[in-house]
């Protein structure tokens, strides 16, 4: 329990505290040896153990509902977009950065480990300065621009038909051109769509061993 309580965790309870571990053995007295730990900031909430589910099993299961739902899962991160100013920036801050370094000196194990350091501190700093955060959610996009989010602010302040008739043809249009996009970069870099579809990537061979006699391989019907 000490390490729990280092660690933030907290016991919970069962609903009915019944043994969770069944000994084989008459002389060896049923006892609880599963236990449930969570963060010391949730909710406690109470978990059951199932017995009658063991089977053949020792142990009884342990069962618990976590209130949680994708709606409130959230993630966010930093991007660049692709082919944009902000790309163009960062890769001429890191380009800038690694230019003015001294590759010269690399005599020790901690020229190099400060030469290290230096270069993720560039790469760091450029991220920082041209990156923006998104938050992604169940309904998050890849195709969705700013143009798709000022079209749709704009039907949200006049809910007029003409801009909701906007608001989709500017969706459409972003998703056509971004698929076309995707498709052309695919086709072009391994000239093969179908290489998309798992059933015809290439496989592995299995591992075969060659027949030998006095040493050497019998690799056609006369050396046989």
């Amino acid at each position: 329990m000490d390490l729990a309580d280092s660690l933030g965790l907290m016991c919970l309870l069962p609903e009915l505290p019944v043994p969770t571990h069944y000994s084989d053995t008459d002389d060896h007295a049923n006892s609880v040896i599963d236990l449930i730990f969570q963060g010391m900031s949730c909710a406690q909430v109470l978990y059951c153990i199932e017995p009658g589910l063991r089977w053949p099993s020792d142990h009884a299961p342990l069962l618990v509902n976590l209130p949680i739902s994708p709606k409130n899962i959230c993630f966010s991160r930093k991007v660049l977009k692709c082919n944009s100013d902000k790309e163009n920036n960062f890769l001429s801050f890191v380009t800038i950065g690694l230019y003015a370094l001294n590759f010269s000196k690399l005599d020790s194990v901690n020229d190099l480990d400060l030469l290290s350091k230096a270069i993720s501190r560039i790469i760091s700093n450029a991220w920082d300065a041209n990156a923006r955060n998104i938050t992604i959610t169940a309904h998050s996009k890849e195709w969705w621009n700013n143009e798709c989010r000022n079209a749709l602010a704009t039907y949200k302040c006049t809910r007029a038909r003409e801009d909701w008739h906007m608001f989709c043809f500017t969706t459409r249009s972003t998703k056509r051109s971004f698929f076309d996009n995707r498709i052309a970069e695919i086709v072009s870099t391994n000239k093969c769509p179908w290489d998309l579809m798992s059933w015809v990537k290439q496989r592995k061979l299995p591992a075969v061993e060659a027949i030998q006699y006095q040493g050497l391989p019998c690799n056609t019907l006369s050396d046989l």
